[in-house]
C-alpha cells in the first residue's frame, strides 16, 4: 500500500526538500507520515503527480 505515493514523496523530497514536502501534503490532504498506509489508489496517485508536478515542476517518477 502506497509505494507509489511514498516514492512521489522522496522525488519531492530531492527536488525541493521539506518546504516542497509541506505543500504536497497541503495540495493533497496527505501527510508524508501517512503516505505508506494509504491505498495507492488512481485518484490519489492523480491528485498527486498533479501536486508534484506543479510544485516541483518536473514530472514524477511513473
Amino acid at each position: 500500500m502506497g509505494q507509489k505515493l511514498v516514492q512521489m514523496y522522496e522525488f519531492v523530497k530531492q527536488n525541493g526538500g521539506l518546504p516542497a514536502q509541506m505543500r504536497v501534503a497541503m495540495k493533497t490532504g496527505l501527510p508524508s507520515e501517512k503516505a505508506a498506509a494509504a491505498p495507492d489508489a488512481p485518484d490519489m496517485i492523480a491528485k498527486f503527480r498533479g501536486a508534484v508536478k506543479e510544485i516541483c515542476g518536473k514530472e514524477p517518477p511513473a
